[in-house]
């Protein structure tokens, strides 16, 4: 049981554009019981919203073959009784560097290791998004992160992706014609390899270009890159790519 909770200012009184946007919904079961165990697992604090009550619940429990999870009472009996009446809950939590919003049907309550709790069925939907649109993840040596395209003079070029962000992404390679590219060269209509997800055109802009010596004393060039008018759609899938490379670097990580 929550006691004393402390709500921040993201609460129930306004509903932030992201949480309705689609481009940062996860839809399959899968990625709603992954999503959810890594905020059980990290004891994050929620709040719970249902007919203008709401207060600070934590997830007790994931069930992902049934598709049901279970979450902490609250501190006061009134508000306890009321949530197993209400139609509608909804969720909402701000893990580091992550903002989660769900919204399920009624909960029951139960008990969850001799205590009471409650259990509610998954959601249809669980939007996640970063807080910082340039939250930059870092792309697999082996897999095909890859800008191809050609430069203004109608010359070929592919370069491995380094990083990505929804602003841009840091480009590495060895080619020496690089090192002469000026900052705010722009690449139209280059093709932008997103691993098993896909690809999408994108206009690129060289913003930092850098030069780096490996720990085998190679000489790489790195050139930092932003997207130029990036389109909805485009920006739907490089969210759903950060949060899957997000999500597999957190998963190796609690691994080793």
């Amino acid at each position: 049981m929550i006691g004393d909770p402390s709500l921040t200012n993201e609460s129930a009184v306004k509903t932030n554009a992201w949480e309705t946007d689609d481009r940062y919904a996860q839809r399959l079961p899968p990625q709603i019981a992954q999503c959810m165990r890594r905020m059980l697992t990290r004891g994050d604090f929620l709040t719970v919203e249902f007919d203008g009550t709401q207060f600070v619940t934590q997830l007790l429990d994931v069930d992902s073959r049934g598709a049901r999870f279970m979450f902490d009472f609250g501190s006061t009996p009134r508000d306890n009784r009321e949530l197993v009446h209400a139609d509608e809950l909804t969720f909402r939590s701000q893990p580091s560097g992550i903002r989660t919003r769900f919204v399920t049907g009624r909960a029951f309550a139960t008990t969850f290791e001799g205590r009471p709790a409650f259990e509610a069925q998954f959601p249809k939907l669980l939007h996640y998004v970063q807080r910082r649109e340039h939250y930059r993840v870092d792309t697999p040596m082996f897999d095909a992160f890859i800008v191809s395209g050609a430069d203004g003079a109608g010359v070929a070029f592919q370069f491995k992706l380094q990083d990505l962000s929804l602003c841009g992404v840091a480009l590495r390679t060895r080619d020496t014609r690089v090192e002469s590219l000026a900052q705010g060269t722009i690449w139209k209509n280059v093709r932008l390899q997103l691993g098993g997800l896909g690809a999408v055109p994108v206009d690129l802009e060289i913003v930092a270009p850098r030069h780096v010596i490996t720990p085998t004393g190679e000489r790489r060039t790195v050139l930092g890159c932003r997207f130029v008018d990036l389109k909805g759609n485009t920006e739907r899938v490089l969210q759903r790519a950060i949060t899957q490379l997000e999500m597999h670097r957190k998963e190796r990580t609690e691994r080793f």
